[in-house]
């Protein structure tokens, strides 16, 4: 069985080929910037599927595609989607699997990757997990006993809108106080960008032409590297995030907690003081249960869990 992977996110979309092991024949990454508009990232996206199936020289069966919620997993159509802007209403299970004659089943970006982590990477055999997706937004996906728990609407894990502050910054959701305004990607480097004409003295300026071209990565590294201002953003980022796994943890009692994402490349200078935050804020019996690691699945994580929503049972 030749599988077609999907994973849509707000800057970039992963697309790929793979056997029913997982194993992967094929794969592409393209820049796919929300400012561009569905349009224009739905046809670069079947332009790169379109070459790694040439690559592979397969004949796509079944295409699995992980996109960022809210969404109607049943019709394949999404909602209203904070890092999406303009696809609300568009159903991609059509657009792909017209396009390329193949059944296409949709999942949150952050459930697939939850999948695909359980199926091929970091979560084999645990049956109770809770993933974190930490990149452009904050996503969560939920295992339980061995399958994933998708809710009422089937859209469950929004663990980047619980809220950790009622009087916090606006996030794209709409609300104020999301774990999503004060640890994604892009409210680190957000909250750099603001800070930039106050700190004349940051390592960050030496790096970058103008304030607009500071990055979560570069915060990191800066951090790593000692620079005052980017270790206080860092710092007061992961306590948030370390604050939010620990809301999960008391409310799902997982044995493993997988974070993934592009923050999550920071390595230990976000493990060490999320896993700190943890054992300090959530229920001391529920922390002592639960193991936080990285996805095995690393930079793939999507792409693997988009393939892991096509093996899935079909939707009802």
């Amino acid at each position: 069985m030749a599988i077609l992977g999907i994973d849509i996110g707000g800057t970039k979309t992963m697309v790929g080929v793979a056997e029913a092991s997982g194993k992967m024949l094929a794969y592409k990454r393209i820049e796919t910037p929300c400012a561009f508009g569905p349009d224009v990232n739905i046809k670069a996206t079947i332009a790169a599927a379109r070459e790694v199936i040439e690559l592979a020289r397969v004949i796509v069966d079944v295409i699995g595609i992980g996109c960022g919620g809210p969404l109607d997993r049943k019709s394949g159509t999404l909602h209203k989607v904070s890092n999406l802007p303009g696809w609300e209403g568009i159903c991609l299970t059509k657009i792909f699997g017209d396009e390329f004659g193949a059944r296409a089943y949709l999942d949150n970006d952050a459930t697939a990757a939850a999948m695909g982590e359980a199926m091929f990477g970091a979560g084999r055999g645990v049956d109770h997990i809770a993933y974190f997706t930490v990149s452009t937004g904050i996503g969560g996906g939920i295992i339980i006993n061995g399958k994933p728990y998708r809710g009422y609407g089937d859209n469950a894990g929004e663990f980047g809108h619980t809220k950790i502050s009622p009087d916090g910054p606006r996030c794209n959701c709409g609300d104020h106080g999301c774990l999503e305004s004060f640890a994604s990607g892009t409210s680190i480097a957000r909250i750099a960008r603001e800070g930039l004409s106050r700190n004349p003295h940051t390592i960050l300026l030496n790096w970058i032409p103008s304030p607009d071209e500071v990055t979560a990565a570069l915060v990191a590294r800066a951090a790593a590297e000692g620079d005052e201002f980017a270790s206080r953003i860092w710092s007061e980022a992961m306590y948030n995030l370390g604050l939010g796994v620990a809301n999960v943890v008391n409310v799902l009692n997982p044995g493993l907690v997988i974070i993934g994402g592009g923050v999550a490349n920071a390595g230990d200078l976000l493990f060490e003081p999320v896993r700190k935050v943890v054992r300090k804020r959530a229920m001391p019996a529920l922390a002592a249960d639960v193991e936080i690691v990285p996805a095995a699945n690393g930079d793939f994580t999507g792409l693997m869990g988009a393939f892991a929503v096509a093996m899935e049972e079909p939707v009802a």
